[in-house]
């Protein structure tokens, strides 16, 4: 399968997203995606759980969960799944992620995320769990 770089139309607006359809995802194709579908800017891209997603779970997706209780990783997919403090925007995200190492560039949690895992050799490695999508913007 191919990477899913779609729009969907909603109410006559057409809606970017980028989603792992089996193929997976690398930092490249998130940059790209927020280049050529959200103006460059990450405010105007949200993080959305898809239905595979166990929200309510101590552990709503099968990797990451694994080490210290509120740990980096657990916080910051739990940032990726849930927004910070309401707030979904990758921007918003990504920003309270950077001060524990988390990179804004490289962004490891999110790319694992988008693949189904950290590493090709994850039992489900090829399921995304997170797609990204622009937010129409107004115009005036």
């Amino acid at each position: 399968m191919a990477k899913a770089k779609t729009k969907t139309a909603t109410k006559s607006v057409a809606v970017a997203t980028l989603q792992n359809t089996g193929t997976p995802l690398n930092y490249s194709d998130i940059w790209a995606f927020v280049n050529a579908e959200a103006g460059g800017n990450i405010h105007n891209v949200q993080v959305v759980p898809l239905d595979n997603v166990k929200l309510d779970s101590d552990q709503p997706v099968p990797f990451g969960y694994t080490g210290k209780t509120g740990g980096v990783r657990a916080t910051i997919q739990d940032w990726l799944l849930k927004g910070v403090q309401g707030n979904h925007s990758l921007f918003a995200i990504l920003n309270a992620a950077k001060p524990l190492g988390h990179s804004t560039k490289s962004p490891i949690c999110l790319l694992a995320m988008l693949n189904g895992g950290y590493t090709p050799s994850s039992k489900v490695y090829g399921t995304g769990y997170v797609k990204l999508v622009v937010q129409p913007q107004a115009t005036v």
